[in-house]
């Protein structure tokens, strides 16, 4: 667990959204943090610029205005109503900042929120009040507010169309990350490479038993893992993750001696037996 607590998952997600927009990178400037007003507010966001009349046909962006807003959630994170009014607030802050702008209703911004599980608690919530039209699996768009709006549940997305955001899970099965290396093999631009780097760094530390396993067999596609990552950087993962089950190990022998000596003591002090100091 201490492994994955410290997992940097915003850094990740922000090179996935990369990949999976890769083919028009030259329509698209990525601001992966931002401080919103002249106050040190700086909020991990990802802010996607888009150029005027370019349409994104890609079933997550396809509805992408001038500037976008991705709300990220890391697995386990909750995604409560406190998420969807915080997300909703970086919006109006952000066009709060634009010194053209002129009309309430002409933000030309949308606003995503990205989580792994279905809200399934907000999504009902906001039913009561808005329309939810599900755009694709994993992909609810929100209709009715002020800011176009949708929530992505990388769960559910399509995993052959969207590799890169899919593997950023705990729960990465061998098919799954063959898949993705797979994918690694195939780019040939540098940039491109750097961001696969980054999920695949993050996918392996969070799944770093089945990668493990993967290298111990002899997988033919963690070869591309370790061409990615420096060897002694995938020998520092394993080993890593062989020292905590190893003091996992030894701290539950522990508690186990502890409670057999606590069962002695009662022993002997049920019998009338002083303990030798």
């Amino acid at each position: 667990m201490e492994i994955q607590d410290n997992i940097q998952w915003h850094p990740a997600f922000c090179s996935a959204v990369e990949l999976e927009l890769r083919e028009y990178k030259q329509y698209l400037t990525y601001e992966r943090e931002h401080n919103l007003s002249k106050m040190p507010l700086k909020i991990d966001l990802l802010v996607i610029k888009k150029k005027p009349d370019i349409v994104i046909k890609n079933d997550i962006a396809d509805f992408f205005l001038g500037y976008n807003i991705l709300e990220y959630k890391s697995p386990g994170d909750d995604v409560n109503a406190a998420t969807f009014y915080k997300a909703l607030s970086y919006a109006c802050l952000y066009n709060a900042e634009s010194a053209d702008i002129e009309n309430i209703y002409d933000t030309d911004t949308t606003i995503s929120i990205v989580r792994e599980e279905k809200p399934v608690k907000l999504l009902g919530q906001l039913r009561e009040k808005y329309s939810i039209t599900k755009r694709n699996d994993g992909i609810y768009r929100i209709d009715g507010m002020i800011f176009p709006m949708q929530i992505l549940v990388t769960k559910e997305l399509d995993k052959k169309s969207h590799i890169w955001l899919t593997s950023l899970t705990r729960t990465l099965g061998r098919e799954d990350a063959q898949n993705l290396l797979g994918h690694c093999a195939k780019l040939d631009n540098a940039g491109d490479r750097e961001n696969a780097d980054s999920v695949v760094n993050v996918t392996s530390e969070a799944n770093i038993d089945l990668f493990k396993k993967m290298i111990q067999e002899g997988d033919q596609m963690c070869e591309e893992l370790k061409e990615m990552l420096a060897p002694e950087i995938v020998e520092f993962k394993i080993r890593l993750a062989e020292q905590n089950a190893a003091l996992a190990d030894k701290d539950a022998k522990l508690a186990d001696n502890a409670a057999e000596i606590a069962k002695l003591r009662k022993m002997l002090a049920d019998a009338g037996i002083t303990e030798i100091e």
